[in-house]
């Protein structure tokens, strides 16, 4: 089966390395260590509920197949410029993985790129499996107008608070509905968990509320790894938030963002996130708001805390580990315009990341920086057919 290449970014190398390692110490399709710059592929485990991998400009990627003697891996535009060496072959978009697993390395010149995408297949044509790797390079992010205001880590435990949106349509032919009739605030019908954060603005002007991470790390971020509902986010601004009536006093809302595959550097650190992340833009008076943090999909406060969604939720299949899970929020702003939680506390560094993004740096690029949340957002993986 032959499609796209490995098209990777500037500058970026892939290598793999096949090994005859017995079973893999995968938790899904890749491994608990994997990073950005090197997952496992486990042919005999198979790429789990997303094939898609991110990396940034310059990166090294280094791929481990486990268990895949025999099994054929296509660079699927066979690139002239990628070099592809194993067994005294090179220059080559084909090889099967030999017995006795020996280390491969394919190179891309990245004057070749094809709008900056990749695809590397694998096929066993003894069980007619197939294994499929996307890697994108993502982009820098549209840098929002004004100053970066807060900069906020936020958790979603496993006991939480829900509100309920439209229950009375949980039997009607469509389990989405608009929050408060908003084109842009498209919600499935149902319970959503949520946390809420006070925001006080000072000055009027024009305000951009993004997030920029969450954790666990997403599946459309690095391959193979496991589904968790932090993965679409609902990202609401209130007058007045009422749990009891969540369609009053609503501002403003979003599930997804306009730019896809993207990069955000904070502090020092770099964040790599997809177009299920909220961002959206919006013009404020000065006076005291809610943001609220929620899920996408359907979730009671019980089906949460056992890693399930609502039975009539697009994806009640899925499940997860229950554990608590946390998006970094960013708010944009005139200068000086903001103060989150009724206060201006410094803020303590935030504890080391271990999934596709780097370390989590001290944060402190705005002119006003908040402390750790304990409060959360959180979303549900949109998975449309």
């Amino acid at each position: 089966m032959r499609t796209r290449p490995l098209v990777l970014g500037t500058g970026i190398v892939a290598v793999l390395a096949a090994s005859g390692l017995g079973a893999s110490a995968a938790t899904a399709a890749g491994a608990p260590t994997d990073t950005r710059t090197s997952i496992t592929v486990d042919c005999a485990v198979g790429e789990g509920s997303n094939d898609n991998h991110m990396l940034l400009p310059d990166d090294v990627l280094t791929i481990t197949l486990l268990n895949c003697e025999d099994w054929e891996v296509y660079d699927t535009n066979g690139f002239d410029s990628m070099t592809t060496s194993y067994a005294g072959v090179t220059n080559t978009d084909y090889f099967i993985v030999p017995s006795d697993t020996p280390t491969l390395v394919i190179t891309v010149d990245t004057a070749n790129m094809n709008g900056g995408e990749a695809d590397i297949e694998m096929y066993n044509a003894i069980d007619d499996d197939y294994i499929d790797i996307d890697i994108v390079e993502a982009a820098p992010a549209t840098v929002p107008t004004g100053s970066l205001l807060s900069t906020t880590r936020i958790t979603m435990p496993v006991e939480i608070d829900t509100f309920s949106f439209a229950l009375d349509m949980v039997d009607g032919p469509d389990n989405d509905e608009l929050l408060g009739g908003d084109a842009d605030c498209e919600l499935e019908v149902g319970y959503h968990p949520y946390r809420t954060l006070p925001i006080t603005i000072t000055a009027e002007g024009e305000f951009t509320f993004r997030v920029i991470d969450v954790t666990p790390v997403d599946e459309d971020v690095q391959w193979g790894q496991p589904y968790f509902p932090s993965q679409d986010f609902f990202l609401a601004v209130y007058e007045n938030f009422d749990a009891s009536n969540p369609e009053a006093g609503l501002v403003t809302c979003t599930d997804d963002r306009n730019e896809d595959d993207i990069f955000v550097i904070n502090g020092g650190t770099t964040y790599l996130s997809d177009d299920q992340t909220p961002e959206f833009i919006s013009t404020l008076e000065p006076g005291d708001y809610t943001l609220v943090l929620t899920t996408y999909r359907t979730s009671s406060s019980t089906e949460w805390a056992a890693g399930q969604f609502s039975p009539w939720s697009g994806v009640s299949e899925n499940t997860w580990e229950p554990q608590p899970m946390t998006a970094l929020f960013e708010l944009w702003g005139p200068a000086d315009s903001l103060i989150v939680g009724g206060d201006t506390e410094e803020p303590e560094p935030e504890l080391a990341d271990t999934g596709a993004n780097d370390l989590l740096g001290a944060i402190g690029l705005g002119a006003l920086v908040v402390a750790l949340i304990g409060g959360g957002i959180l979303a549900a993986r949109r998975q449309r057919a």
